[in-house]
């Protein structure tokens, strides 16, 4: 687990509802069309596209991304955990975890209680 992988975590997360949007908008249309033999009946058909398979694929290789992130959050202890679900939350704005965290440590004190989680004295 990288800390830049964990800064990541709200654009994976908007990438997978992106992707999913996408394949679930699914192309269709409507047609007319005839009998190839005796009698010739006008009929509708409907059309349908298939979904992207690469939209498949990069799903989920962000979704194990994902469950990576939240399994590595999962096993931190109590304070570092919930520094690391804020900044999953609200990114790396410092200021903002500050007040989201009602913590009285600068943004800056933050940054580096951070740092320290992905350093191997923390």
């Amino acid at each position: 687990m990288t800390k830049e992988l964990l800064e990541q975590y709200p654009d994976i997360c908007a990438e997978i509802e992106e992707l999913k949007a996408k394949d679930s908008a699914a192309v269709s249309d409507v047609v007319q069309a005839s009998a190839d033999e005796f009698p010739f009946n006008l009929h509708s058909v409907t059309v349908r596209g298939l979904p992207n398979p690469k939209h498949a694929e990069r799903i989920r290789e962000l979704e194990v991304q994902k469950a990576e992130i939240e399994a590595f959050v999962g096993r931190l202890a109590y304070r570092p955990q919930k520094l690391a679900r804020c900044v999953m939350k609200h990114g790396t704005r410092w200021n903002v975890v500050r007040r989201a965290l009602n913590d009285s440590k600068s943004a800056d004190a933050l940054r580096m209680e951070f740092s320290r989680i992905f350093s191997k004295n923390f």
